[in-house]
């Protein structure tokens, strides 16, 4: 059984449900504390060690999901555990408890965004390489179920010429997922991006090395959405994803199977890509120029 530590995000809704699918969770103290509850399971791990700054809120998750160490100092996991999830604490600074990790060589899941800065991102995928040590970050929608779908039956609107996709929330923090379902679509490669919306109403010309446009919308105040259409030489098709059940628990799966092989799922270059385009593209907000990655 892999031994997994929490690191950071107790009470915060990643943290939470990540544990409640390795490990499970009593559902009175679930219903008492507004846990998530989640019904589906990861096999071959559990959490065995939590730490957060807000001791309370680890102690909180620890009992509503049975984590059997609440540790002082987040380092106190080291040589006790074979991998470590640094949780989203929704301060986009959770990164940077990374790094006594990536230095003990403990393979290492780092919550989306990797980092507001692009220098700190690359900086942490050297650290990883320096160390040989196992990293993946990225949004969960990489894992989607609707975006699987899709992709499988993908020939049968052509070659890909054009698309968008679209979700609610802040550019970098939520944007990450709606830029990075499309991503596992067209790939790799991306050459500029350009902001042509405002404040709080995102919308941002992708352009690839190949010259194709995708458009990425990020409005603050429309409904809760992760929403594709993809256009195609013989056809189009708009994927909806809903089921988070699925790709929380596909991407915790892949996360698993990193452990045990020391094998990263997708090279790393592709999480500072992305970061980079959601970076570049809040820069381009105040010109509306189009900025080289």
């Amino acid at each position: 059984m892999i031994r997994i530590a929490m690191i950071g995000g107790a009470g915060v809704w990643h943290a939470d449900s990540f544990s409640e699918m390795f490990n499970g969770y009593d559902r009175e103290l679930a219903k008492k504390y507004n846990k998530p509850a989640y019904e589906v399971r990861v096999g071959g791990a559990r959490v065995t060690h939590i730490w957060d700054e807000d001791r309370e809120k680890a102690r909180i998750l620890a009992d509503v999901c049975s984590i059997e160490n609440v540790v002082s100092k987040k380092e106190d996991v080291i040589g006790k555990v074979d991998a470590v999830i640094i949780a989203d604490d929704c301060t986009m600074q959770h990164q940077k408890r990374a790094e006594p990790f990536l230095k003990a060589g403990i393979p290492t899941f780092i919550d989306k965004p990797l980092s507001t800065d692009i220098e700190e991102a690359v900086s942490i995928v050297e650290m990883a390489k320096k160390y040989k040590c196992p990293v993946m970050s990225c949004s969960a929608l990489r894992y989607a179920k609707e975006v699987e779908e899709f992709r499988s039956k993908q020939q049968e609107i052509g070659d890909i010429l054009t698309g968008n996709t679209i979700c609610s929330g802040d550019l970098i923090f939520y944007g990450i997922h709606a830029f990075e379902q499309l991503y596992t679509v067209i790939g790799p490669g991306i050459k500029s991006v350009q902001n042509v919306g405002s404040e709080g109403k995102d919308i941002v010309i992708v352009t690839k090395i190949d010259t194709r446009k995708f458009v990425l919308t990020v409005y603050k105040e429309i409904g809760y959405l992760f929403q594709m259409n993809l256009y195609g030489t013989k056809g189009w098709r708009q994927v909806v994803v809903e089921d988070s059940s699925y790709f929380y628990s596909k991407m915790l799966e892949k996360f698993v199977e990193m452990v045990k092989t020391k094998q990263m799922p997708f090279p790393p270059e592709e999480t500072v890509e992305i970061i980079k385009v959601l970076v570049l593209a809040r820069k381009s907000a105040a010109t509306h120029q189009e900025i080289n990655l």
